[in-house]
């Protein structure tokens, strides 16, 4: 993860041109290659927002035909002003912020937004995330209050607070992943737990997280990810917890 954090390696610009003005959009691929039609499209028909800038992190290098094809094919268009492409062995959704980091570096006050390949959305998604957005704020689609251990959670009610907030449908202040200490305290072991991870680090330096109540639809829950890291998270939320218990940020 640090390898890629401090790669000399540019984004390949597969379509479109990247403008200054548009918005960050970050998406993680991984084991959904036949979404990449829907995403695309999505995007493109995005209304009341900044042009988007597009930049797609492959996590299974065995799609990148496919997605480099589709990509291409499919081009930059109407809201969508550019799309960029990175594959890498599997690094899990710490990419999104990998990207922030190298595209943004950290300018405070300057959101990105971070969708997964399997959520559906309509036309004014990301400017009803964009309208969530506040500095040193984390809101998504979404979140929770955890109730002492981790499974113990309640739905944060609509646009109100929260103390986790996943990745996929939410919006984030730059800012964070300029925070000292963001990637490298990460320990190795939970690195693939990033959603928990920025959840904590900013509520631990009383950023403000919401549950942004905003329409999405999940298809292909199936494939996710998360499936393999069931017990692995409570653990690292108990370990989370330990270390804020010690009066200090994460």
């Amino acid at each position: 993860m640090l390898r890629e954090l401090a790669s000399p390696r540019r984004f390949e610009l597969l379509a479109g041109e990247v403008r200054p003005d548009s918005i960050l959009v970050v998406i993680c691929l991984y084991n959904r290659p036949d979404r990449i039609d829907a995403v695309l499209a999505q995007l493109a028909a995005q209304r009341g927002s900044p042009s988007i800038r597009l930049v797609m992190w492959n996590n299974a290098p065995r799609d990148d035909g496919h997605y480099r094809a589709r990509i291409r094919a499919m081009g930059a268009w109407d809201a969508l002003a550019s799309v960029e492409y990175r594959s890498s062995p599997n690094i899990g959704g710490i990419a999104r912020f990998i990207v922030a980091r190298r595209l943004l570096g950290g300018r405070a006050g300057v959101p990105f937004v971070m969708i997964d390949d399997d959520q559906d959305f309509d036309e004014s998604f990301v400017a009803q995330l964009l309208s969530r957005h506040a500095p040193r704020s984390f809101s998504g689609v979404w979140a929770f209050f955890i109730l002492g251990s981790y499974w113990a959670r309640i739905e944060a009610e609509a646009d109100g607070g929260a103390s986790y907030v996943g990745t996929g449908g939410s919006v984030c202040d730059a800012a964070l992943v300029r925070t000292r200490g963001f990637f490298w305290r990460l320990p190795g072991r939970y690195g693939f737990i990033e959603d928990l991870w920025a959840s904590m680090f900013a509520g631990s330096r009383g950023w403000d997280l919401t549950r942004a109540a905003v329409p999405v639809r999940f298809v292909g829950e199936e494939m996710n990810q998360y499936h393999k890291l069931t017990n692995l998270k409570p653990e690292f939320y108990d370990y989370l917890i330990a270390q804020t218990r010690l009066g200090m940020p994460l």
